[in-house]
């Protein structure tokens, strides 16, 4: 692959037409690292790594093998890329070089120089006559054949690395070793090094291994290959869940149902994306990848039939007694979408996380607003700050709570 710089292989995704894909795409022209809607990309090299890294590991925790998407040249892969695995054995190869068999293995046996040390921890003593003795050793060994093959399959395992993720840290590239690849052996050969180690930091070099061996399968390595989504929304609306929505939400799905012949047909639920409580007062959040923040277009905000949803959503939880507290009183509910934004971006410039755009409407409903969920507020979320940390905690709902509540409060 050309070099290039990680600027040139960044870019920010329009989320129009065939520009939606979120991820790394890896092809014999060279790699590119497509970030989401909104995203607002660092200064330099080391920021700029800063900002892959955290793509790749928004990715991983956030999409499943429905979302992401990985393409092995013409094959279609059931698991993730092992990003993890990749960096682990990048960074442990930077430190430690390539593996060579220098620990002791110890295995039980009859002969061989005994290791007194694991056979009394591991072993069982008998007594007899007031002497201990042992029907069984831990006695030291080394093969050299199996030493030799450990090592090779390091050097496949950082080649393949650094085939894939190498171009983030530097431009150097190890040579392919001259190993055929084998996946049925090379497994072996580390599960067995796994199982016969005590060495912590070995294990986890193996552990990592074996993913990559488990990545790969029956056929070497493509180079081609791409991580990421062509559904980015979900990971938005995942994300926002996690920071800002209780964990069981199924007690604010409205259902309907039909009533033919004396029989019952129930259809599916309506699902929020996620339901905000503080203070017993309820917000119905929609997240939204829309691409308003990026062009303060009206044609790219929610359109009537999701405002209509929300303020479903809104009366429902409002009238249905099963949310009315001991004073037999309805909760507050408010209503809001959430939508991406460069808070620093020329089009919305407020360095703020969370910025109020206005509200939205139903004409069937009164236009006064008479009840809080009857105006849906617009709500830009500044998508670095939400990657960077989407954790769950009260600091975070109170301000999004507070901005809900001074723009749409009654």
């Amino acid at each position: 692959m050309p070099d290039t710089s990680l600027k040139d292989r960044c870019s920010i995704n329009t989320n129009y037409s065939s520009d939606t894909f979120v991820g790394i795409n890896a092809t014999k022209d060279g790699i590119s690292v497509s970030f989401p809607l909104g995203y607002r990309l660092g200064n330099g090299d080391n920021e700029l790594r800063k900002d892959i890294l955290l793509l790749m590991s928004v990715l991983s925790k956030n999409t499943n093998k429905k979302l992401s998407e990985i393409d092995k040249s013409d094959r279609k892969a059931e698991t993730a890329l092992p990003v993890y695995a990749y960096l682990y054995i990048i960074s442990d190869y930077f430190t430690r070089g390539y593996y060579r068999e220098t620990e002791t293995v110890n295995k039980k046996a009859k002969r061989g120089k005994i290791n007194w040390n694991r056979t009394v921890k591991t072993q069982k003593a008998y007594i007899d006559n007031d002497n201990i003795f042992y029907l069984d050793f831990i006695v030291k060994r080394q093969n050299v054949n199996e030493a030799e093959l450990i090592t090779l399959i390091h050097e496949y395992c950082v080649y393949v690395s650094f085939e894939a993720l190498g171009w983030l840290f530097t431009s150097f590239k190890p040579n392919k070793p001259e190993i055929k690849w084998n996946k049925t052996l090379f497994s072996g050969i580390v599960k067995k090094k796994l199982s016969e180690t005590f060495n912590d930091r070995n294990r986890r070099l193996f552990i990592n291994l074996l993913s990559i061996i488990e990545y790969i399968g029956d056929e070497e390595a493509p180079k081609d290959f791409r991580y990421g989504t062509n559904d980015f929304e979900y990971v938005w609306e995942t994300m926002i869940d996690n920071a800002y929505g209780v964990q069981n939400k199924t007690d604010y799905y409205p259902s309907t149902r039909w009533h033919i012949n004396n029989l019952e047909y129930k259809n599916s639920y309506l699902r929020p994306d996620a339901v905000m409580i503080r203070n017993g007062t309820i917000y119905v959040l929609d997240a939204k990848y829309y691409k308003y923040g990026n062009t303060k277009q009206t044609g790219d905000l929610p359109d009537s039939s999701d405002i209509n949803k929300q303020i479903t959503y809104g009366e429902f939880i409002a009238e249905n007694k099963a949310f009315r507290g001991a004073n037999g009183k309805s909760p507050e509910v408010y209503n809001a979408f959430v939508m991406p934004y460069d808070s620093f971006g020329e089009m919305f410039h407020t360095e703020e996380e969370l910025h109020f755009i206005g509200s939205a409407i139903s004409d069937w409903k009164s236009s006064d607003g008479t009840s809080t969920y009857e105006k849906v507020a617009g709500i830009l979320l500044d998508v670095k700050s939400l990657m960077q940390d989407y954790t769950h905690n009260d600091s975070r709902i109170n301000d999004l709570a507070d901005l809900i509540e001074s723009k749409i409060g009654l």
